[in-house]
């Protein structure tokens, strides 16, 4: 392993390692390790998103007088004045506008470690070099350009050892056309043998579901006897769309973004558009993939369900916007005391 990815990849191999050590089972395994890193989110950058959103809808009054006081004027210093004030108050509340942006950026950054832990199961769990892989797959006739083929070739691996086979006699040097030059050397050869033939089947993870290799893509899967497969990209489709409905409607939107045509389109397109990239993805890649976002998908659903009841939005009817709009302009017009009136009281 190398690359700055497969460094960051290395807690969750463990984490996903110890799943598979209690579980036996690597579907099971892969839920677990889902409910964990879901938990560690959870608690590490939903709460505080959660947070920062119920600060922003108890500026909700507050934006909504301050929409009417420039409602009519488009003009560009009209809205600039609109801007300012606007970030004066979040200012003033300690309300930050990217507060909810850090952990969806960190969330995004931990995904890619966690998709090489669940599509290279040979190398972060069972501890084999990527060049092992690769000649190992090549002996099994497992084509190395699809991006979960390891996950084939663990099932491969664990049929060849049940079936007593030799590694010496799978895995031989394989000469290019080219002379001197070598596909597979006898060096590799050595050191391919030497690591297969030290696999301990403890931490060979069985990466099927039901009988069937979970590293099969399920485009691949029309007309043969796993058809089923398919199910997991419709599955993924549904649970994606039902998933982007319930955040639209737990989520917060203030009064800017609602009145926003552009900004409702946009989450309308990404209504239709997430589900059927999930779906096109489920599809190409391993269906362990696909069982693995199922589960992700679920999880995280069922974590906003429960922020939403347990941290609940400040909500305002029109008369408390109305209240508040009126207690704003009483304060306004109180006259200010000033330090001369002060002290002439202290006098008397």
């Amino acid at each position: 392993m190398n690359g700055f990815w497969d460094t960051l990849a290395v807690p969750f191999a463990y984490l996903l390692k110890g799943c598979y050590w209690l579980t036996q089972n690597y579907v099971v395994a892969l839920l677990l390790f889902a409910l964990v890193m879901q938990i560690f989110m959870c608690l590490v950058f939903g709460i505080r998103q959660q947070k920062n959103m119920i600060k922003q809808a108890s500026l909700r009054p507050y934006e909504v007088i301050l929409r009417k006081k420039y409602a009519g004027r488009n003009d560009q210093v009209t809205m600039q004045k609109y801007q300012e004030e606007l970030r004066a108050l979040y200012q003033k509340e300690g309300y930050s506008p990217l507060g909810g942006c850090l952990p969806m950026i960190v969330q995004i950054l931990i995904i890619f470690p966690l998709y090489q832990v669940v599509i290279r199961p040979l190398e972060f769990i069972t501890d084999l070099s990527a060049e092992t892989c690769r000649i190992a797959a090549e002996a099994f006739g497992i084509g190395t350009g699809t991006s979960g083929y390891q996950v084939a070739l663990s099932s491969q691996i664990r049929n060849f050892i049940a079936e007593g086979g030799k590694w010496a006699e799978k895995i031989v040097a394989v000469p290019s056309e080219t002379a001197g030059e070598w596909l597979v050397s006898p060096e590799q050869v050595t050191a391919t043998i030497g690591q297969l033939e030290g696999l301990n089947g403890r931490f060979l993870p069985d990466v099927t579901m039901f009988g069937t290799e979970l590293g099969i893509t399920p485009w691949n899967a029309f007309g043969q006897s796993y058809w089923w497969l398919i199910f997991i990209p419709i599955v993924n489709l549904g649970l994606t769309y039902l998933a982007q409905f319930i955040s639209k409607k737990l989520s917060y939107q203030s009064s800017q973004q609602t009145e926003a045509q552009g900004a409702m389109s946009s989450m309308n397109l990404m209504l239709y558009t997430m589900p059927l990239m999930s779906m096109f993805f489920t599809f190409t890649f391993p269906a362990a993939i696909g069982v693995y976002w199922i589960f992700r998908t679920i999880l995280n659903s069922l974590q906003q369900f429960i922020l939403a009841k347990t941290m609940p939005y400040p909500k305002f009817s029109d008369e408390d916007i109305k209240a508040i709009e009126k207690e704003l302009k009483v304060n306004k017009k109180k006259p200010k005391s000033t330090k001369s009136e002060n002290d002439g009281d202290s006098e008397q």
